[in-house]
């Protein structure tokens, strides 16, 4: 979904025409409670002409391979955090608007970002990763 009505809201090549009035009513229509199921909430810039025109970075196959072998190690013993990790989800939720369903979102996305790095424990990196891809501060 776009930042704001008129699409422009965050992209340094167009101004956002949007009052104030329109943002609020327009954020007013996803819940936090809605927002809060989601496990990923990037926002993605417009890309422009040099970026479009690239070739691809990486080619699925090898990422495919690599998804595999995290859902294999997952499936045969789940990552346990680190003791740097559990203190910056405890500090997360004590800090954030975060609510049990989003900690438990963010230690599973955490926990998949370690299985995708290879590592045996979720460390306090791919907290602090998982946390990134909460909701953008634009529509909280």
């Amino acid at each position: 979904m776009n930042l704001c009505p008129c699409g422009a809201r965050g992209d340094g090549s167009a101004s956002c025409s949007c009052t104030a009035q329109r943002l609020a009513s327009y954020r007013a229509k996803l819940s936090r409670a809605l927002l809060d199921r989601f496990d990923l909430v990037v926002a993605v810039p417009r890309p422009r002409a040099t970026e479009l025109a690239a070739g691809a970075a990486e080619a699925s196959a090898p990422v495919a391979v690599r998804v595999a072998l995290a859902r294999e190690a997952l499936a045969i013993l789940p990552l346990r955090r680190s003791a740097d990790a559990d203190a910056l989800l405890t500090r997360a939720v004590d800090r954030l608007p975060l609510s049990g369903r989003g900690r438990a979102r963010v230690a599973r996305v955490a926990r998949t970002i370690a299985a995708l790095a290879g590592t045996e424990e979720v460390q306090a990196e791919h907290v602090a990763e998982a946390l990134a891809y909460r909701s953008p501060q634009e529509l909280a």
